[in-house]
């Protein structure tokens, strides 16, 4: 019989698989899988209609009326149309340029009433009142579109600068040479429409920004500053005449 030898060749045999199917070292560890990529979200960016001035900063912010329960990626809500056609409100709802600033008035207002105290809050709503009646008025203007604009524009700013909503710059006294009185105070607003608020005597006066030349022009209702250098030729009153003020050192 030829068992040892079978039993040699079996062994060497299985020897040779074993080196051609070497095992894994069980002590060996593989380097840990790298975690998945972490992805940012997306910013939010704010719809258009929020941004009444197109500087890329939501009106809000502005006049301090922001609210964290609105989604300022939306569309501002358009105002109804439920009015006679014709009428003044009826163009404002169904034009997207006066629709977008009668809501940004209406955050205005809003940060206004926050403000606005005591008897304030009482002289604050008789004023919107008496704008309402005033923008109305603009059915009478050649181009009613423009109109009803400045009126916008005009209110909004004023209420803005009135009630402190925006950054201002102020007050700056000025030395006149009128006999009325010898100081004219001035503060300037950065609101939607550049203004200022001058005290002259008793009386107080807004003012809007106007072209000009040269230097910063501001007209209100019977009064205008215009400011060059430091000297400003000043109207104060209906058909009154002008007189210079500068800037006191």
């Amino acid at each position: 019989m030829h068992t040892k030898p079978t039993l040699f060749f079996i062994l060497v045999a299985l020897g040779s698989l074993n080196a051609c199917n070497p095992q894994r070292d069980s002590t060996t560890t593989s380097a840990p899988a790298s975690p998945p990529a972490t992805i940012e979200p997306a910013a939010k960016q704010m719809h258009s209609s929020w941004d009444a001035d197109n500087d890329g900063i939501n009106d809000c912010e502005k006049d301090g009326s922001c609210d964290h329960s609105i989604d300022y990626t939306q569309p501002r809500p358009v105002p109804s149309c439920n009015h006679a056609d014709g009428s003044i409100e009826q163009l404002v709802c169904t034009t997207p340029e006066l629709a977008v600033l009668a809501n940004h008035l209406a955050t205005t207002y809003s940060a206004a009433s926050k403000k606005a105290v005591n008897e304030q809050a009482t002289l604050l709503q008789a004023e919107q009142h008496g704008w309402l009646k005033g923008r109305d008025e603009c059915w009478k203007s050649d181009d009613k579109k423009q109109c009803v604009k400045t009126e916008y524009e005009r209110r909004i700013s004023e209420l803005q600068a009135v009630y402190q909503l925006v950054e201002h710059s102020g007050p700056i006294h000025f030395g006149c040479n009128s006999s009325t009185t010898g100081q004219l105070t001035v503060t300037f607003y950065q609101s939607d429409i550049p203004t200022l608020i001058a005290n002259y005597g008793d009386s107080t006066s807004l003012m809007y920004s106007a072209i000009a030349a040269s230097g910063a022009k501001y007209i209100g209702r019977n009064e205008s500053f215009w400011e060059h250098q430091g000297e400003a030729r000043v109207v104060w009153g209906y058909n009154t005449p002008e007189f210079v003020c500068k800037k006191a050192e």
